[in-house]
């Protein structure tokens, strides 16, 4: 608590009322106001005259209502209200609510016709005092109008009786987004132009975030009368996940969440909806979080026990196997906790990164976005606030991280928007995931006046997809909407293929990683399809990138992909190839570079050399065969020359991490060994390579 003195040191140098517009000026005009109205005998309320009257007769509890009105209470505002007592104990109170969740989460002041005030916060029902009941001079008498103001300037507030400053306090914490009124028992008070002034400078979206073209509702093949929520499209754009309830055809109880989808048909429409089944689905509630741009694996929320029954809260992992879906098991998060009933997560492309939605102890208002980076054994670390930029004193939901990795979309009612609840986009400045670019209402054209959530974009970003309220019937379908180019997140490259024994081209189902080769570090993991050994990655742009399959007995042959000058999504398909550790194997080292026509290693050859080395370190009876080979530009004597001096270079920097020279044999063939033709550039490339053989085992 701060005294009065140190309060208005607080709202020096802020707007003043005549600075802030009107937001909202409810005169009870009308009795189809969005007020709580009705009740019994012995507690209603009714709008008559212009004036909102509140009959509390009862002998216990208070009487709330809200306004419909939006205020941001991370900016300056006042709330102001004409009240008088008409009737009843002149020591009931009564007065204003703010920053309110419910009755046992709100902010309030209170006055009496006998002089008092008080002004208290509830957090979950614990009653914290910032003033106890203290008398005050002039205060009006029975069936007086007067005039109650709430005034926030930076971090202090104030409370006003006929614009004069009653007692200024600190900030209270933020509840939930709801203000009104509040009477307690034995009064009967009627209140008149309820006002809440705050900067009502208009929403502008320009131009070039304009819908470019219609909402289209994905129609009665996939929508149902019911509520279809939550969806999230795979990477590919051919397969639509969502959530339905209630609906008849779910598994178990029809007003628990099942898991559904719907497959992209041909002609661009969407199929019949599907059932995803068990053990994805049981009889209780079940919700997908996020789908790898594999579609091998997904996130799903709840835990399972081992026979697919329901066991609780938490968030779950299951993969593609021969027969299936197998059954979800538990995916561990660090210090977790959430002090909400509820929340959403996604996962990022690269299976590296969770944001969540929850409430904790250092949420700035309900829910707040957070994130959560896994680990080495599979886990999640403790989740950390992302931070204030995108963060607000009110609820943030449904969050969906791009393929690119960076271009967040989420929903919030902490901000100003078209509706209850915007759907808004980010995009994080490093890899802190607590640095953003401030966010950008995706605009009228997608947000509704209504609830607007659930955002989702395939990696080629041609359309996003939303759950949103059908008009017509008043559920929520799922619809689709062309992205503008703006909002579009960053280019990827979707590179898909299949995972293949490179001595007998069977597939291999098994995990497929890939690295940043510039900065040296693993930047996600994917897995192939166990009956056909299909894979897929998404690769963003502005970097040099290596992917490689890893399954035990085998050697994995990597791959490269340069997206730095990529400007515009693209697709390109490479099969992976796992080489048998065998005596004669001969394996390319593809992730090895050099600059033009010189020999020394490019640091984006290390992490390649460093797999190598590490290999010949943990089976220490082989011995390989180090070759270099060079394309055909040029002298048969100079091509000579430097596959010789490239391959001593990768023997040499195998040396200098531990590997003994008495198991390297180093020979050079210049241009007489080529893999591709010397015609092409791409055939050239194939053809400089070092590569090496196991000699003996």
């Amino acid at each position: 608590m701060i005294n009065y003195v140190l309060a208005l040191l607080f709202l020096v140098g802020y707007a003043s009322a005549a600075d802030l517009g009107v937001a909202c000026n409810e005169q009870f005009e009308s009795s189809n106001s969005s007020w709580k109205t009705g009740g019994t005998l012995g507690r209603s309320a009714t709008i008559v005259n212009g004036v909102y009257r509140v009959d509390q007769r009862s002998a216990f509890g208070d009487f709330m209502s809200e306004t419909p009105c939006f205020i941001n209470y991370d900016q300056d505002y006042d709330i102001e209200v004409r009240v008088r007592q008409i009737t009843g104990s002149a020591n009931t109170g009564f007065g204003i609510i703010w920053s309110a969740k419910n009755s046992v989460s709100t902010n309030m002041f209170l006055v009496t016709s006998s002089g008092n005030y008080r002004i208290y916060s509830i957090d979950n029902g614990e009653l914290i005092d910032v003033q106890p009941w203290t008398p005050f001079d002039g205060a009006p008498p029975l069936q007086s109008w007067f005039t109650i103001t709430l005034r926030k300037r930076g971090s202090g507030m104030s409370i006003l009786v006929n614009d004069q400053t009653l007692f200024g306090f600190e900030k209270l914490p933020i509840h939930g987004a709801k203000a009104g009124i509040v009477v307690g028992p034995q009064a009967v008070v009627e209140f008149d132009d309820f006002i809440v002034r705050q900067d009502t400078t208009p929403l502008v979206i320009t131009d070039k975030y304009a819908l470019v073209g219609k909402r289209e509702n994905l129609g009665p093949q996939v929508n149902c009368n019911g509520g279809d929520i939550s969806p999230v499209i795979t990477a590919d754009g051919k397969r639509l996940y969502f959530g339905r309830y209630p609906f008849a055809g779910n598994i178990g109880d029809p007003t628990a969440e099942d898991i559904w989808y719907t497959d992209l048909k041909p002609d661009g429409t969407w199929g019949p909806s599907m059932n995803a089944g068990t053990p994805l689905n049981n009889y209780s509630s079940n919700f997908l979080i996020s789908i790898t741009p594999d579609r091998n694996q997904v996130v799903v929320g709840n835990t399972y026990y081992s026979n697919g029954a329901p066991k609780g809260a938490g968030i779950s992992t299951a993969i593609m196997t021969e027969n299936g879906w197998s059954v979800p098991r538990d995916i561990r998060i660090d210090q977790y906790y959430n002090n909400s009933t509820y929340s959403e997560l996604s996962l990022d492309p690269s299976g590296m990164v969770l944001l969540m939605t929850v409430e904790r102890e250092d949420t700035r208002g309900q829910r707040d976005i957070y994130v959560s980076k896994r680990r080495r054994d599979g886990s999640f670390s403790a989740p950390v606030n992302c931070g204030k930029t995108i963060n607000t004193w009110g609820n943030e939901v449904s969050p969906f991280i791009a393929a690119d990795g960076v271009t967040v979309f989420f929903a919030t009612d902490g901000r100003r928007g078209f509706g209850d609840f915007d759907i808004w986009m980010t995009r994080r400045l490093d890899d802190t995931w607590t640095s953003w670019s401030e966010p950008i209402n995706v605009g009228p054209s997608i947000n509704t006046p209504g609830w607007d959530a659930y955002f989702t974009v395939p990696a080629k970003a041609d359309y996003a997809y939303l759950s949103t309220t059908n008009p017509e019937s008043n559920s929520l379908d799922l619809y689709r909407v062309p992205l503008p180019e703006a909002l579009k997140p960053m280019p990827v490259v979707l590179v898909s293929g299949r995972v293949l024994n490179a001595a007998t081209k069977q597939p291999i189902a098994t995990t497929v990683a890939y690295e940043s080769l510039t900065k040296g570090t693993t930047v996600g993991m994917a897995r192939s399809e166990p009956r056909n050994g299909q894979y897929s990655i998404v690769l963003p742009a502005g970097d040099l990138y290596g992917f490689r399959a890893e399954f035990e007995g085998f050697y994995p042959v990597s791959d490269q992909l340069d997206t730095r000058t990529l400007t515009s999504y693209s697709e390109i398909t490479r099969d992976l190839y796992l080489a048998p550790i065998q005596k004669n194997q001969t394996i390319i080292l593809n992730n090895v570079f050099f600059d033009f026509r010189l020999s020394e290693l490019r640091p984006e050859s290390f992490a390649e050399l460093n797999r190598l080395a590490e290999f010949l370190t943990a089976n220490p009876t082989i011995m390989i065969e180090l070759a270099g080979h060079s394309d055909k530009v040029g002298s048969n004597a100079a091509n000579m020359d430097i596959s010789r001096s490239r391959v001593q270079a990768v023997k040499e920097y195998l040396e200098s991490r531990g590997v003994q020279l008495s198991r390297l044999k180093v020979v050079a063939y210049g241009s007489t060994k080529p893999l591709d033709t010397n015609e092409t550039e791409d055939g050239r490339r194939r053809n400089r390579r070092v590569e090496f053989k196991i000699l003996a085992m």
